[in-house]
């Protein structure tokens, strides 16, 4: 759903799509992708194939939420478009040495691809204006009690992430849980003549059985909101500078985003058999955190532009 609303919106001018591992493995990634730029008329954008696997830790895919093919069992014809021979991390690196300032990353998976970009050139961080990503959360996560889905799948890769420096709006699950798509919305969908629309009725449907068993009152637009924000980031009502720190050591908080609010820490002295606090030392913030959306102009905004007509290149 995010990929068809970042290709019917203009403002976006998409270098490429890079794939990485999450909900289902890399390889079946790539060829949805691939697929989808095809339904959308947009075959000029380039797909890359990124990494298989996270920095460390063994990979969790989704077929429960998502089905077998990451797809909610939907079919779409095979892609006529082949994916790039560059891998993705290469790839992410040409762009930003041929474009410094101008690339904004939007991740809406693991980390694992821009952790490696970062690792193999440290130096490119400071060309690398902004990254808005889908992942963390600042109030209980839905992998585990406390960490969200991406940033679970490869916390080692989001603390390089967010210590890198890079400017970074950090689109969480307090955000995505009020952008809920109901069936009425999938219901207008499926009754439009154009092809995007349709499908992402059908898309919906997979993944709408599954957020009702959990007890939700319709899908979470998760990634959507990720890119809607990248359009227009006034679809948030209130963000907040914070300071996020992954958690990698935990065994009940691993892959946790903790979130310094205030932008404080303790400052102590050492009294020999006990610590005595001496102040409130500053943190600098490390991420904008979306804490309230404006979420019917934001479902609006994603129905206007999932049943405009597609957008065809010049």
């Amino acid at each position: 759903m995010a990929i068809l609303l970042a290709t019917q919106s203009p403002e976006l001018q998409i270098e490429a799509i890079t794939v990485v591992s999450g909900n289902v493995l890399v390889d079946q990634g790539v060829d949805n992708a691939l697929k989808l730029v095809e339904l959308a008329g947009r075959t000029d954008i380039p797909v890359a194939r990124g990494e298989k696997y996270p920095l460390r830790k063994k990979l969790i895919t989704a077929p429960l939420v998502h089905g077998k093919n990451g797809l909610g069992e939907t079919e779409l014809p095979t892609p006529t478009k082949t994916a790039e021979s560059r891998h993705a991390v290469d790839l992410i690196i040409d762009l930003v040495r041929a474009n410094p300032g101008q690339i904004t990353l939007l991740p809406m998976g693991p980390l694992t691809n821009i952790a490696r970009v970062l690792l193999k050139r440290p130096d490119l961080a400071e060309q690398i204006p902004e990254i808005i990503l889908m992942g963390g959360s600042i109030e209980g996560g839905n992998a585990t009690p406390a960490a969200e889905a991406n940033i679970y799948n490869d916390p080692e890769a989001a603390k390089i992430v967010f210590e890198s420096g890079i400017p970074i709006t950090m689109v969480g699950l307090g955000a995505t849980h009020q952008t809920l798509l109901q069936r009425s919305h999938t219901a207008t969908l499926a009754e439009s003549q154009l092809p995007i629309a349709r499908y992402v009725a059908q898309l919906a449907h997979f993944y709408l059985d599954f957020s009702e068993s959990v007890g939700f009152e319709g899908g979470a637009l998760h990634d959507p909101l990720a890119v809607g924000l990248a359009v227009d980031s006034s679809l948030a009502n209130e963000s907040r500078p914070m300071h996020i720190a992954v958690e990698t050591q935990g065994r009940l908080t691993y892959g946790e985003t903790v979130a310094n609010r205030f932008l404080l820490r303790e400052s102590v002295e050492d009294a020999g058999d006990h610590y005595v606090l001496t102040g409130l030392e500053p943190v600098e913030p490390n991420a904008q955190v979306p804490v309230q959306i404006d979420a019917d102009r934001f479902l609006q905004f994603f129905m206007d532009r999932i049943c405009a007509p597609p957008r065809i290149l010049e």
